[in-house]
């Protein structure tokens, strides 16, 4: 793939900074953190720190299990990088569209209040890591960056890129009752239309490059 994003900064670094980007939107830190709040509200402080750390660890080691075994996938099954590539963003911009019309992603705050942990047996795993944090969205994200992978540099930069992003959700998740008192709701639901626009257009950008990848080798 090459485009003017790419050419400025190099393959590598704009590899970096479209999954850094097309992680966090998806993932989003901000829309989970009346979710995160809701299931956490019986637990002391060291018992929430301890929550978000195994919610986080849970979800890297789950998308990161994609970035080895995603093209082991594909290759299973007979998919193309491209159709997977087409697919992919589809699904991503299906996602992107729903935060722009405020659906999808804002069930997370329409519902925080009926989320009670005592419903899940273990609630960093489920319903924090998935579907939350590493749910359809998020999987088919790595799958899509990885099928744009040139080799083991790039897939390194994924798994930085993903790290980077539950570091920061542990973040949020630690101060979250600092973060929703200074966001608002309100707040967190125009930073995730904001963040659904940019979903959008990268979107449009992984169906471009599936798109061109399929003719500039042939259709099948």
């Amino acid at each position: 793939m090459t485009t003017w994003f790419s050419v400025i900064l190099g393959h590598p670094t704009a590899l970096f900074v479209t999954a850094l980007v097309s992680l966090w939107v998806v993932v989003d830190p901000t829309g989970n953190i009346f979710a995160f709040l809701a299931l956490s509200s019986g637990c002391g402080p060291a018992e929430a720190r301890a929550l978000a750390r195994r919610a986080c660890t849970f979800s890297f080691l789950i998308l990161a299990a994609f970035v080895f075994l995603g093209r082991l996938v594909l290759g299973f099954f007979g998919i193309s990088l491209a159709a997977f590539q087409i697919a992919g963003g589809l699904i991503l911009f299906r996602i992107a569209f729903d935060m722009l019309e405020g659906r999808g992603h804002f069930q997370r705050l329409d519902t925080s209040s009926s989320l009670m942990a005592a419903d899940y047996r273990d609630i960093a795993l489920v319903p924090l890591a998935v579907p939350l944090l590493s749910g359809p969205g998020a999987i088919s994200t790595i799958l899509v960056l990885t099928s744009r992978s040139a080799g083991l540099l790039d897939d390194g930069l994924i798994l930085l890129a993903l790290f980077l992003t539950f570091l920061c959700t542990y973040l949020f998740f630690r101060f979250a009752q600092q973060l929703s008192r200074l966001l608002k709701e309100s707040g967190i639901r125009l930073l995730t239309r904001l963040m659904g626009l940019i979903l959008a257009a990268l979107a449009v950008q992984f169906v471009l490059d599936g798109v061109r990848t399929a003719l500039s080798s042939g259709v099948q």
